[in-house]
C-alpha cells in the first residue's frame, strides 16, 4: 500500500457532515477532559464569535483512512475535542426551540438510513465501547441529553467516581446547559453561535492510510524540543530589533542566561505571565500573536533592549520569590511559612493564575516583608475559588483584578487590606463574572464546609483539591521555625480502603452504606510518601499502620495521629473528619 498523507483545513460544519464517519480506537483514552476543558473550548469560540474573528482555529488532529470505506477515520489524535463537539452540538439540538435547527443539528450528528439511495444508518462518530450506550442515548437521540441530566441527578451524582468517563459526560452536559441559559436567551443569537461554530471554527486535520504512519505522526507532533515556541519566535524579534552589534551580543547573552537558568518550558511560562501582567485579562488569540498586537502593537513594552530587561527582572522574581521561594525578611518561622505556602501552591495548584498578580506585586513593592501577609490572603482567594468551582474564565478574570489593584495602590498595606474584597465590574454584554463577597464570611464558611463534606471529595479534581488541602492542614501542626519542606513524592491513601475484600474487618466494622458515605470523605484520607503507599494495599487497620510507621519517619502529623488509634470505625473516622474540617477554617477563614 502506499502511504499518503495530506493535511487539510477544515471546518467543523464539513467535519460533522457525510465526508466524515469517525471510530474512536479502544486503544485511545476513555472520554477525560473535564469541566475546565470543556469550559475553556466553549469560552474560546464564543469569544471568538463575540470580538468579530474570522476564524477561530482549534488545532489540528490526526486521521487514518479505513481501507474498506474511504469516509470513514480511526481518530489517532484529538478525540476528546471532536467527541466534546458532537456533545455540545447535541445538548443545542436539546435546548433550541427552533425545530429546524434541531432537526439540522441532528442530520449532522446521525444520518438516518435511506434504503432508496442506498445510504446507510451512522452515526458521526463511533465512541469509546465504556459509552457507546449512553451516546446513543444521548448524543444520538433528540431530548436524550435533556433525560440523562435529570436521572444522572436523581440517581448517581453522589456515587459516582468522579473520573469515572459518565461522569465527564455528565460534566460537559451540564456545563453545556449552563452556558447556553446565561449566553442565548434568544434563539437568533444561539442560531448565530451555531453558523460560527460550524462555518468558522476551523481545525487541520492530518490523514494517512497506514497505522504506521498514523502513530508516527502522532509521535512526531507531540514531540517536544524541537518545534519553535512562544520563546524563540520572541528571542529573535528583539534580539534582531536591536541594532548596535555589542548590544545585540549583550542582550542575546542576558536572554541564553535566563534560558538556561530557568529552562526552556519555564521561560515560555513567564513570557506568559509577562503577557497578563501587562494586559490584565485572558488570552483571545496565541500569545505571540498578542504580543505582536497588543503589548508591542500598543506600546506596553518596546521590542528590543526594553522588553529584554523587563523580561531579565521577571525572569529574576519569578526564579527567586517562586521556584526558590525564597524572602529576606523575618526570622526563620516566617520564611519557612512562605516557603512551604508557595511550595504547596507551585506544586500542587494544578493552574498557575496567581503567579502573575503575586510576581507583579513582588516587582511593585521590592522589600520582602509584606510578602508572607500577601501569599497568605491570595492563597485563600486562590483555593476558596477553586473549591467553590471557579471556571478558568472565572479565575483569570477574578485574580487579573487583583493586578488592577496592584497598579492602582502604591500602599502594599492598602493591597493587602482590600485584596479579597477589590472588584470592579468588567461584565461585558450577555456575560456574567462570577464574584464571591468576602465580608459574608457565613457564607464563604458554608461553600467550604459543603465542598469539604462532600462524599466524593477525594476524585474532585482527579484528587488534587484533596491532596492540597490535606497538605495545608498538615502544616498548620507543625513547628515551621525548623521545618523544611515535604520530601519525595506525596500520596493520598484511604484509611477504610475503596475496595475491601468481602467478610475482611473492614466490611464488619462499616455497614455498606456507611463506606459509601464516608470512603472518599476527606477525614478517611491520610498522606503518604509514595513507597508507603504500595505497601498499604487492602490491609486490615494494625497492618496499615504497620506500612505507614514502620520507620518512625512519616512527616504527617495529620498521619501521625492515626498512630494511637486501636480500631478505625465511623466514631473514629467521624471526629477525625470533623477536625481535619475545624483546622481548614480556621486556615482559609482567617482573615
Amino acid at each position: 500500500m502506499v502511504n499518503e498523507i495530506e493535511a487539510k483545513e477544515v471546518s467543523v460544519g464539513k467535519l460533522f457532515s457525510p465526508d466524515f464517519i469517525f471510530t474512536i480506537p479502544i486503544y485511545q483514552r476513555p472520554l477525560s477532559w473535564d469541566k475546565e476543558n470543556f469550559d475553556q473550548l466553549f469560552e474560546d469560540i464564543y469569544d471568538a464569535m463575540t470580538n468579530k474573528e474570522t476564524q477561530y482555529f482549534l488545532g489540528s488532529i490526526i486521521l487514518q483512512e479505513c481501507e474498506a470505506d474511504k469516509n470513514k477515520y480511526y481518530i489517532v489524535d484529538g478525540q476528546q475535542r471532536i467527541s466534546t463537539l458532537a456533545i455540545l452540538m447535541a445538548v443545542i439540538r436539546d435546548y433550541t426551540k427552533n425545530e429546524n435547527l434541531r432537526k439540522k443539528l441532528a442530520s449532522y450528528l446521525y444520518q438516518e438510513e435511506d434504503e432508496f439511495k442506498g445510504i446507510p444508518e451512522e452515526r458521526r462518530i463511533m465512541p469509546w465501547e465504556d459509552l457507546e450506550k449512553l451516546f446513543n442515548e444521548t448524543v444520538y437521540k433528540v431530548g436524550g441529553t435533556n433525560i440523562f441530566i435529570q436521572s444522572f441527578e436523581n440517581g448517581e451524582k453522589k456515587r459516582i467516581d468522579k473520573e469515572e468517563p459518565k461522569y465527564h459526560l455528565y460534566e460537559a452536559i451540564g456545563l453545556f446547559y449552563e452556558k447556553l441559559e446565561e449566553y442565548f436567551q434568544e434563539d437568533e443569537k444561539l442560531e448565530q453561535f451555531v453558523k460560527y461554530l460550524l462555518n468558522n471554527v476551523c481545525l487541520v486535520y492530518i490523514k494517512t492510510n497506514t497505522v504506521t504512519s498514523a502513530f508516527r505522526l502522532f509521535n512526531v507532533l507531540n514531540a517536544r524540543g524541537l518545534a519553535l515556541n512562544t520563546s524563540d519566535l520572541l528571542k529573535s524579534e528583539n534580539i534582531g530589533e536591536i541594532k548596535d552589534e555589542k548590544s545585540r551580543v549583550k542582550y542575546a547573552n542576558i536572554w541564553r542566561k535566563n534560558e538556561n537558568e530557568l529552562g526552556r518550558e519555564e521561560l515560555e511560562n513567564v513570557i506568559g505571565f509577562i503577557r497578563t501582567i501587562k494586559l490584565k485579562e485572558r488570552a483571545k488569540m496565541s500569545i505571540y500573536e498578542e504580543y505582536r498586537k497588543l503589548v508591542f502593537g500598543n506600546g506596553l513594552l518596546n521590542k528590543g533592549s526594553e522588553f529584554i530587561d523587563y523580561l531579565d527582572e521577571i525572569s529574576t522574581i519569578y526564579s527567586k520569590k517562586i521556584i526558590d521561594a525564597d524572602i529576606a525578611e523575618g526570622n526563620n518561622a516566617k520564611k519557612n511559612e512562605f516557603k512551604n505556602i508557595i511550595n504547596l501552591m507551585n506544586k500542587y495548584v494544578p493552574f498557575a493564575d496567581w503567579k502573575p498578580p503575586f510576581i507583579a506585586f513582588c516587582q511593585k513593592f521590592k522589600a520582602d516583608n509584606y510578602l508572607l501577609d500577601f501569599i497568605k490572603l491570595m492563597e485563600k482567594k486562590v483555593i476558596i475559588e477553586w473549591i467553590g468551582g471557579f471556571s478558568p474564565t472565572e479565575r483569570i478574570t477574578s485574580l487579573n483584578k487583583i493586578i488592577k489593584l496592584i497598579e492602582l495602590e502604591n500602599d502594599p498595606t492598602q493591597i493587602i487590606e482590600k485584596v479579597l474584597y477589590f472588584n470592579i465590574d468588567e461584565s461585558s454584554t450577555g456575560r456574567i463574572s462570577r464574584v464571591l463577597d468576602y465580608s459574608k464570611k457565613d457564607s464563604i464558611e458554608a461553600l467550604l464546609v459543603e465542598r469539604l463534606n462532600d462524599n466524593q471529595f477525594y476524585t474532585i479534581y482527579g484528587g488534587k483539591l484533596a491532596k492540597y488541602i490535606l497538605l495545608r492542614i498538615d502544616m498548620e501542626y507543625l513547628e515551621l521555625e525548623n521545618f523544611q519542606g515535604y520530601p519525595g513524592t506525596v500520596t493520598v491513601e484511604h484509611i477504610l480502603p475503596q475496595s475491601p475484600e468481602e467478610g475482611s474487618e473492614w466490611t464488619t466494622i462499616f455497614t455498606k452504606e456507611e463506606r459509601e458515605e464516608w470512603t472518599n470523605k476527606l477525614g478517611n484520607l491520610a498522606l503518604l510518601s509514595g513507597i508507603k503507599n504500595s505497601k498499604a494495599q487492602n490491609f486490615g487497620f494494625s497492618r496499615k499502620k504497620c506500612a505507614y510507621f514502620k520507620d518512625k519517619i512519616t512527616p504527617f502529623r495529620t498521619t501521625q495521629y492515626l498512630e494511637n488509634i486501636e480500631v478505625w470505625n465511623i466514631n473514629e473516622l467521624k471526629k477525625r473528619h470533623e477536625m481535619l474540617i475545624e483546622t481548614a477554617k480556621k486556615i482559609f477563614l482567617s482573615y
